[in-house]
């Protein structure tokens, strides 16, 4: 499906990719005066990204490079550090032509804490709905910065494109559809364009969509009324933003064994919904979740496809059907 030449993992591995990275180490570590007192860590490498941690006087430090499908990530975490400075993880230095960034660490994530009490899933997604209202202000800087857009307005269009993508691929391929299918995901496009129109009409601005909230793409506070500091932005879109419930959602039925009607899962729902009542009343906000939740499902689609794109064999086989299963899933109840 793909040689060796054209994936990253095989580049990532090499001797030559890894002395480059510490010369760029070496350059920003000189710049801010900070010495490095031990070497590189092995590269934690996954299809879509590789991390290393760099040893210095002044603590750990974290680089990493992403699949060329989230290259532009170390471009949006600059752009958001000065938007929303104290919402985010500020990169020491980023490499906007590689992709590098090099990051000071913050110690441990929100996931670390092990709870389920559902009080740490409303910070959470209320933290992130502040976030959201600053960067609403800002999209065109963040489209400059490389941020891909996924307009509701244009989602029925989006999935009608990507069927002849798929039919077109060869049989064996992981990411074909066969006609059948594909004329499954076609006729549930008029549902799309549906949930989009609710969407219009709600009046709620597009802003960034992180698309894998979680725990674990947030650090644990300095102290209880500092705000969440967020990471992790290679899946985000500009989208609407109430799709960024859709992964929060799913790891807290598949934790909690629980289904959408459960009171934890209400409280947190609703507390992120409390934060964007200048807009409209909180009952009509909660009527868009549906809509904004299946178009989720499609953001979480594209930032699959984009990174499979670049996968090796054994990537492409382990995560298209995964990727496929959001497109073909894409108007069915998350909520209900």
């Amino acid at each position: 499906m793909t040689s060796p030449a054209s994936h990253p993992i095989e580049r990532w591995k090499s001797a030559a990719w890894q002395s480059q990275v510490q010369s760029w180490v070496a350059q920003v570590l000189a710049t801010f005066n900070i010495e490095q007192t031990g070497p590189l860590s092995e590269p934690r490498i996954r299809f879509w990204s590789v991390l290393l941690t760099v040893p210095t006087d002044h603590g750990k430090l974290w680089f990493k490079e992403n699949n060329p499908g989230q290259f532009q990530e170390a471009s949006i975490i600059a752009a958001l550090a000065e938007i929303a400075p104290e919402h985010v993880v500020t990169p020491l230095a980023v490499e906007p032509t590689k992709g590098w960034m090099i990051s000071p660490d913050h110690g441990a994530t929100l996931a670390s804490l092990k709870t389920t009490d559902y009080a740490l899933w409303a910070r959470v997604v209320a933290d992130f709905a502040d976030l959201q209202q600053q960067a609403a202000r800002h999209g065109q800087r963040l489209t400059d910065a490389g941020l891909a857009s996924l307009d509701p307005g244009i989602a029925g269009n989006f999935v009608s494109n990507q069927l002849l993508l798929h039919t077109g691929l060869p049989e064996e391929h992981p990411l074909h559809l066969n006609a059948e299918q594909a004329d499954r995901v076609y006729a549930s496009v008029p549902a799309i364009e549906e949930a989009a129109a609710q969407l219009s009409v709600l009046g709620v601005p597009l802003s960034l969509e992180h698309n894998d909230l979680h725990p674990n793409s947030a650090f644990i506070p300095g102290s209880s009324t500092d705000p969440l500091r967020f990471f992790d932005f290679g899946d985000s879109y500009w989208a609407h933003p109430f799709s960024s419930l859709f992964v929060p959602l799913g790891v807290m039925r598949e934790n909690w064994e629980a289904g959408p009607d459960d009171a934890r899962i209400r409280r947190v729902l609703t507390a992120y919904l409390e934060r964007w009542t200048a807009y409209a009343p909180l009952p009509e906000l909660r009527a868009a979740l549906e809509p904004a939740l299946q178009l989720g499902r499609l953001n979480r689609y594209g930032s699959w496809l984009r990174l499979l794109i670049h996968a090796d064999d054994d990537s492409m086989r382990q995560y298209g059907p995964h990727a496929l299963q959001y497109l073909q899933t894409i108007t069915e109840p998350v909520l209900l």
